[in-house]
């Protein structure tokens, strides 16, 4: 087990640094694609959850694009330590 953990971190340290190399901050960067998805999935789950909630509490679909971005933006940084401004 510990063998496998050590190829995780290491495949983790290399993801990381690809992002890290190919300006983070760009359009089109590595990063920058990570960071769309994530920020789409929220989006998604925002505006999924809105059906759920009555009319007076629902999410904007600007407020929720500005909430994905920083979801997105955020867990670029806790996770591979690179700013990615949505």
């Amino acid at each position: 087990m510990s063998n496998n953990k050590t190829e995780v971190e290491k495949a983790m340290a290399v993801i990381k640094q690809a992002m890290i190399d190919d300006n983070p901050s760009e359009q089109g960067s590595y990063a920058h694609g990570w960071h769309c998805n994530i920020a789409m999935a929220c989006y998604d789950a925002i505006l999924a959850d809105n059906e759920r909630r009555q009319k007076m509490f629902q999410v904007s679909y600007s407020a929720a694009h500005k909430i994905g971005n920083d979801a997105a933006s955020r867990f670029m940084k806790i996770c591979f330590d690179v700013d990615t401004k949505g």
